[in-house]
């Protein structure tokens, strides 16, 4: 208890924890475990098939343990800053490749013609446009392809007889229209992997285990530990409501617009630590307030 005093009384230490839990919040706040947790489920959005989905979040996944290596490449030869800010660069560019994708697709649909059942729930009022988008609003409607090009609309409790008299007996009722500007979704997805694996996702853990004297750093880094988790939490349970409430292509640019917010902060909080000693820190943190630019301080003697 005294040690948590002692750290909030302490200018430097306080400057450095804001600083942490800055790292650890951004990390999470810029949807990197929507990304992940839901993968498949965003690419199945994107109208693949859910057996293609768990093919291509492989994809996702394999390119963030590869590109993970280039961040321990490059942390003490491009420094702290700038690799953490051209990861999150990447990241937003990413995101907003996400958020388009997904605007570009539900344009697809609202043009994609299909042939409703008269006969239940999967309907619209015969004056409208019966569109893969109009079934899909429907929350009881699904669609399957009759593999002849004909898209149907059908309830989610429709009997097996109805489908496969209608789209054929290996019919795949699902709930997205597939669409040729799928490919943009895995695209933006794998981008967005891609810049966060060498900056974003390793540099948080890094930077906090530098910033903290020797008496604060166990207490400092729990709180920025904590901090981090609880960002999970809220982004993980999150996605799926977010991505109802403000549509899947809102849901994209939330994040990216965070990690654009986050970017800006990074650029005149974050302190270039390459080359300064543990013993330093202190030090770096008491005399400046703001760090703009990606020169590290010169180490004294």
């Amino acid at each position: 208890c005294t040690v948590l005093i002692n750290m909030f009384k302490n200018v430097a230490v306080r400057r450095a924890l804001v600083l942490g839990i800055s790292l650890q919040l951004f990390q999470q706040l810029s949807g990197i475990n929507s990304v992940m947790y839901y993968s498949s489920t965003i690419l199945e959005m994107a109208g693949t098939s859910p057996r293609m989905a768990i093919w291509l979040s492989c994809i996702v996944s394999t390119a963030n343990v590869a590109f993970t290596f280039i961040g321990l490449y490059g942390v003490e030869r491009a420094g702290r800053k700038i690799l953490l800010l051209g990861s999150m660069l990447v990241m937003v560019m990413g995101l907003s490749l996400l958020g388009f994708s997904f605007v570009i697709m539900d344009l697809s649909k609202k043009s994609m013609p299909v042939e409703f059942n008269s006969d239940s729930v999967c309907t619209v009022p015969e004056a409208a446009w019966k569109s893969c988008y109009n079934c899909l609003e429907i929350p009881e409607c699904r669609v399957c392809d009759d593999g002849e090009g004909i898209i149907h609309c059908l309830p989610d409790n429709a009997t097996t007889l109805l489908i496969e008299a209608t789209c054929g007996a290996d019919a795949d009722i699902r709930k997205e229209c597939k669409t040729s500007e799928s490919w943009l979704a895995v695209m933006g997805l794998t981008l967005y992997i891609m810049g966060f694996a060498p900056g974003m996702g390793p540099l948080p853990w890094t930077i906090n285990s530098e910033i903290f004297p020797n008496w604060a750093r166990d207490s400092a880094l729990c709180i920025t530990t904590f901090t981090n988790w609880l960002g999970n939490s809220i982004i993980s349970q999150t996605f799926l409501t977010l991505s109802k409430a403000a549509g899947r292509p809102g849901a994209f640019f939330t994040y990216a617009a965070v990690a654009l917010v986050g970017m800006a902060y990074f650029f005149v909080f974050l302190p270039e630590t390459k080359g300064i000693s543990l013993e330093r820190t202190d030090e770096l943190f008491r005399n400046r307030k703001t760090f703009i630019g990606f020169q590290p301080l010169q180490q004294k003697e």
